[in-house]
């Protein structure tokens, strides 16, 4: 698997393809308070991603640290080409 990101408060980090296409589309990165483009989740998802959450506990609390965003490497190329097209389906008018 292949880490397209990892989705933290304040710092995350993309890899370069990504970020590139992510800036391209006007989107705004800050939709959700300090979590660059972590409102597309659910886009990179239908694109073929997988997402990991690294979280732990405090009492009944769950505190999330980062969110990593992953594929298999066969289908990056797919993802790449599939994803511009779905968020302009999505934040279109």
């Amino acid at each position: 698997m292949k880490q397209l990101a990892f989705i933290t408060q304040g710092h995350s980090d993309y890899d370069d393809r990504l970020w590139a296409l992510l800036g391209a589309t006007g989107i705004d990165p800050h939709e959700f308070v300090g979590l660059d483009y972590f409102g597309l989740v659910p886009f990179f998802v239908v694109c073929g991603a997988s997402v990991r959450t690294d979280a732990h506990t405090h009492g009944t609390d769950v505190h999330v640290s980062g969110i990593h965003v992953e594929i298999p490497e066969e289908l990056e190329d797919p993802f790449y080409a599939t994803l511009p097209a779905v968020l302009a389906d999505a934040y279109s008018g």
